[in-house]
């Protein structure tokens, strides 16, 4: 879906913002760019849609060069999602996620169709707040906007440049969550860019680390978290890396095989659905926030409606301190 091959970017001055950047994404993947302030991940991200240029290498979007696209029509089959969100304030919501699909002439009833669709889905009602200007609305309502507008015209790619990034820490991890819930209904190829390695972990399908605008690693973030690939990774990491075990590591590794994945899943009981359950990709801190908030000895682990097996407290407990334990041999 998106190829880059031996980009680099170096601006007037001779900074090398990308250097020998290569990497390929497939369809319907969400790959998150990581790195602190400066190490070229935006830069990286705004190659795709042109937004800056590559000085060498090439970067295909759907098999093509982007510099063959016209740069307008290449951004506008493209969604675009940004920190500061850039909703024009004269406009209602409804006119600010129109703009999209009227720029690529949809018909007038399929846009207003679309419109409501979109805030449906970003969770804002279409009825309280189509007619709303952005200074009425919240910082999380104004992402959500934002959000919806990158959608509207039903973009096969979504660039997102630290969308959350200037929300306070409950309404970020709000958006982060109501965000994955999203991208289980719909089939996109994300790019996202942060530099908040949590926000990584919890998004990513495959996480992209970069330093001084080199690739230092790209793994899932399990992968990234447990087998660094260099001093850089492992220091980009540090201090964090035993609560990114805990995010990273999903409960379906405390099953037994043989639970895991049942020969014959139709033959097991159904659980009941008023207890307090897990499903097999939580990672392990979820399923200690459970275990705490619901005073359960074990815990239920279902799939679609179907029990694959039960964890106990006292498995999770001993798995952390496995876990705890590596973390401090890797220090000493």
């Amino acid at each position: 879906m998106i190829e880059f091959e031996h980009v680099g970017k170096t601006f007037p001055g001779g900074v090398e913002a990308v250097v020998d950047f290569t990497l390929s994404m497939a369809e319907g993947e969400t790959l998150v760019l990581l790195g602190t302030s400066g190490s070229g991940k935006t830069t990286a991200m705004k190659m795709v849609n042109r937004l800056v240029e590559p000085s060498a290498g090439r970067i295909l979007v759907e098999g093509r060069d982007v510099m063959e696209y016209d740069a307008i029509a290449l951004r506008r089959k493209i969604g675009y999602s940004i920190q500061h969100i850039g909703l024009f304030p004269h406009m209602t919501v409804a006119e600010n996620v129109a703009i999209p699909p009227q720029l690529l002439q949809w018909p007038p009833e399929q846009v207003a169709e679309r419109v409501d669709a979109m805030l449906a889905l970003v969770g804002l009602s279409s009825e309280e707040y189509r007619n709303r200007y952005p200074a009425h609305l919240s910082g999380g309502q104004r992402q959500r906007v934002g959000v919806a507008r990158a959608l509207a015209a039903d973009p096969p790619i979504v660039l997102m440049d630290e969308p959350f990034g200037a929300l306070d820490p409950l309404t970020r991890e709000q958006l982060q969550d109501e965000l994955l819930e999203l991208m289980e209904s719909i089939s996109k190829t994300i790019l996202f860019v942060t530099h908040d390695v949590f926000e990584a972990v919890k998004l990513a399908d495959r996480i992209a680390i970069l330093d001084a605008g080199r690739l230092q690693q790209i793994a899932a973030p399990g992968e990234l978290v447990e087998q660094p690939a260099n001093e850089f990774v492992e220091e980009f990491l540090g201090q964090h890396r035993f609560q990114l075990s805990l995010l990273t590591r999903p409960v379906r590794s405390l099953l037994p095989a043989r639970e895991a994945e049942p020969a014959d899943a139709e033959s097991r009981p159904r659980e009941d659905s008023r207890d307090p359950r897990l499903a097999p990709h939580d990672s392990l801190a979820t399923a200690l926030d459970l275990f705490k908030s619901s005073r359960r000895d074990s815990l239920a682990v279902v799939d679609r409606g179907r029990m694959l097996g039960e964890i106990s407290k006292r498995d999770l407990l001993a798995e952390i301190h496995a876990l705890l334990g590596g973390v401090e041999e890797d220090a000493a």
